[in-house]
């Protein structure tokens, strides 16, 4: 059996437009707290979600690309 750091939280259904709610020690664990800004990646090869805290803040992809057209 390999050595791996990941710790099992919870088991969460996704709910409508596809939201996940994590759970306080979830967030307290990864030294996250409401209002931080979170970059999301997706590893193809495992399938697995990855989040960790983002270097700079949230921007609106939606309104990004609207004010660079």
């Amino acid at each position: 059996m390999k050595s791996t750091n990941e710790v099992f939280f919870d088991t969460k259904t996704v709910q409508k437009l596809g939201r996940i709610a994590l759970s306080d020690p979830l967030l307290r664990n990864a030294g996250l707290q409401e209002g931080d800004a979170v970059d999301i990646y997706f590893d193809v090869t495992s399938k697995r979600i990855i989040i960790q805290r983002a270097e700079s803040p949230v921007t609106d992809n939606v309104n990004s690309q609207r004010n660079k057209e």
